[in-house]
């Protein structure tokens, strides 16, 4: 009777097998990506000296390919080259009239504003290359020490102005309309979101001049 018994157990088997593998719970598919938001670093490759950047970011989706954005940034250090030569040039130039020494250093704190759109360049469902651009303003904080006088910023500024037209030279505090464009991938990593990218941002300003930031960054955060 083993035999019978053996036969029999294997057809319960077959018969329980597939209401089982019908009870197994469905994996639930992953949301579509509606916006996230983020926070990170990078720097700014183009000015006199590379500037460490601060970023938050956040966007919603529009459309399955069309986010909508708003980011905020801070760069320690934007001066330009033309404002850097200046202040070597000075100080030379007051050491040798005056026979006393004369050293300034400078520094270009800013911050930007942005909003606007990007578009989704179809890949997977989790990486999404994205190209965009937007507008928004540059505010630029100009500070001026010499190294026995500390902070002279107000009065360089009054005599021997900003070759750059960054900054006002009757307000050490100015802000010029800006815009940008932007290009990179971001990545949905569970509930995380990471970004990589780069931007070219170009504020404008009296005169006809213009100043130009390339900066490249990452930034994480959650997904929603």
């Amino acid at each position: 009777m083993n035999w019978f018994k053996s036969i029999s157990l294997v057809g319960v088997l077959l018969v329980a097998a597939p209401a089982l593998a019908q009870q197994r719970p469905v994996p639930n598919a992953p949301r579509p990506l509606r916006g996230y938001l983020i926070g990170g670093g990078g720097a700014s490759i183009n000015t006199a000296q590379t500037s460490v950047m601060l970023s938050a970011e956040i966007a919603e989706n529009m459309t399955r390919l069309v986010q909508a954005y708003m980011s905020v940034a801070f760069y320690d250090n934007i001066m330009s080259d033309a404002s850097r030569n200046q202040l070597q040039q000075v100080g030379s130039a007051l050491t040798t009239i005056t026979g006393t020494a004369w050293q300034f250093d400078g520094r270009d704190r800013a911050r930007t504003f942005t909003f606007g759109g990007k578009v989704l360049v179809p890949a997977t469902a989790s990486v999404h290359p994205y190209v965009g651009g937007g507008f928004g303003a540059l505010n630029v904080r100009r500070i001026i020490h010499e190294q026995s006088r500390g902070n002279v910023t107000q009065a360089y500024l009054a005599q021997f102005g900003s070759p750059d037209g960054v900054i006002d030279p009757t307000d050490t505090d100015t802000t010029h309309a800006m815009g940008e464009v932007a290009a990179g991938v971001g990545a949905v990593i569970g509930k995380a979101y990471v970004d990589v990218g780069y931007r070219f941002r170009k504020a404008f300003h009296t005169g006809g001049q213009s100043f130009d930031i390339s900066q490249v960054g990452a930034a994480v955060g959650v997904k929603f």
